[in-house]
C-alpha cells in the first residue's frame, strides 16, 4: 500500500526534505500543499536554522512564510534518553554532536502522534520509522504525490524528485512514482 500525506492529520518533516524542496526551488508549493498539517521537531528546527545561516540561505524563507505554522515539537522527557542513546549508537566517532538528532526525534515523536505521516530521506530515519510502525514517505514520493494531486506540474515535481534521488534514477522512475501516487489518491 502506498502511503500518502494528504490523508494525515499531521505531516512531520525531517530537515532533509525541506532542504530538497528548497534546493529545487519548491518551498512555496510544499508549504501550500501541506499547510497547517506540517510540523517539525525542535531538533529539525535547529538544523534548518544552522543550514539557513551557512550553506542554504533559501531556508530563511521559512521564517518569512511563518511555516510550519505549528511551533516546533519537543520530545517528551521520557524519550530524551532513548533519543540520546540512538544518536550515540548511530553516529560515527567524531561526528558533530547534533548528527542524526532530527531523524531520531522525528521518528520517536511520530510513533506517539496519532494519524501522523513522516517525510524523511535518510536511511536511519527510514529504519526507525519502520521499526516503530510509523507511516513514511520520502521527498521523491511526496513530490510525486504533489504532481498527482495537482499541487506541482510535472517539471517542478521532477525537479524535486531529481534532487532527492540518487544519480541514475530518472524520468521513468518518476512517472512510475506519480502513477502509484495517483492510484493511492483515487
Amino acid at each position: 500500500m502506498t502511503v500518502v500525506t494528504r490523508e494525515a492529520a499531521r505531516v512531520l518533516l525531517d530537515a532533509s526534505v525541506i532542504v530538497n524542496f528548497a534546493d529545487a526551488g519548491m518551498l512555496l508549493p510544499l508549504a501550500g500543499y501541506l499547510g497547517s498539517r506540517a510540523a517539525i521537531t525542535l531538533d529539525v528546527e535547529r538544523e534548518l536554522r544552522r543550514l539557513a545561516g551557512s550553506s542554504r540561505p533559501a531556508l530563511a524563507t521559512l521564517d518569512r512564510l511563518r511555516w510550519p505554522e505549528e511551533e516546533p515539537l519537543a520530545l517528551p522527557p521520557d524519550l530524551l534518553a532513548d533519543a540520546e542513546a540512538l544518536r550515540k549508537l548511530h553516529s560515527p566517532v567524531g561526528a558533530h554532536e547534533s548528527a542524526n538528532r532530527g531523524e531520531i526525534s522525528t521518528a520517536l515523536l511520530a510513533a506517539r502522534l496519532p494519524n501522523t505521516v513522516v517525510v524523511v530521506d535518510d536511511a536511519l530515519g527510514k529504519r526507525l520509522c519502520q521499526h516503530r510502525g510509523v507511516p513514511r514517505v520520502s521527498s521523491a514520493q511526496l513530490a510525486a504525490e504533489m504532481v498527482a494531486g495537482g499541487a506541482l506540474d510535472e517539471e517542478a515535481g521532477y525537479a524535486v524528485f531529481d534532487v532527492a534521488t540518487p544519480a541514475g534514477v530518472g524520468r521513468s522512475e518518476f512517472q512510475q512514482a506519480v502513477e502509484r501516487a495517483r492510484t493511492a489518491l483515487a
